[in-house]
């Protein structure tokens, strides 16, 4: 190989490898700004991406679910912040899991989470689509969550708003659906704690998802 080829070929090595390493820690970058890391859910950065790709285009509604955990507070007062970390990440994975085609399920902060429903139909049957769904999260959500034997009955609140998408707000929808959500945590049954079992010592092992 000649002095001149040798020169390109090591030229062209270099500079691959340095867009590798360039689109590696964008990828890196872009996981550590739009990833919760406690879940691996999209965060709220994520979401607002979401939103407005879909309200940027004509036509119909969007939607989203708002939950959150009744008396969450309770479960890392009475049982550590170990155990509610993985209460946390059994609802993130029981939420993810029920994802249909163009949903995404989002971690907002603490024990609040969104389900993004994305195109809806503007009509009633957008609204029916939205209750469905609060339904099947709700069954999911609410069956009993063990940790290391410790057995936890959750409740949870529920919140949904659809709205005509075409220059629709993120704050619009979650405004709307954070209403909802309190409306139906009255009358909701809070957090079910064991009565029996190791308190704040406890260490979570095997999970229930």
């Amino acid at each position: 190989m000649s002095t001149t080829n040798t020169i390109l070929l090591t030229t062209t090595v270099a500079a691959t490898a340095g867009y590798l390493a360039t689109s590696a820690y964008a990828v890196h970058l872009f996981g550590r700004l739009h990833i919760d890391a406690l879940t691996g859910l999209g965060n709220r950065e994520a979401l607002g991406i979401l939103a407005r790709r879909t309200t940027s285009r004509r036509g119909g509604a969007v939607g989203l679910l708002l939950l959150d955990v009744d008396n969450f507070k309770a479960v890392n007062d009475t049982h550590g912040h170990e155990v509610g970390d993985v209460v946390l990440k059994v609802i993130a994975a029981r939420l993810d899991s029920l994802r249909l085609p163009g949903e995404r399920a989002v971690r907002l902060h603490g024990d609040e989470f969104v389900l993004w429903l994305g195109a809806v139909p503007s009509d009633e049957r957008g609204r029916m689509v939205a209750a469905l769904r609060v339904a099947a999260v709700r069954a999911a959500l609410t069956r009993p969550i063990v940790v290391d034997g410790l057995r936890l009955h959750l409740a949870v609140s529920i919140g949904a708003q659809t709205l005509l998408r075409r220059g629709v707000q993120l704050s619009a929808l979650l405004a709307g659906a954070d209403a909802a959500m309190y409306a139906d945590k009255h009358g909701r049954r809070l957090t079910s704690l064991p009565t029996t079992g190791r308190l704040r010592d406890h260490r979570p092992g095997r999970e229930s998802a």
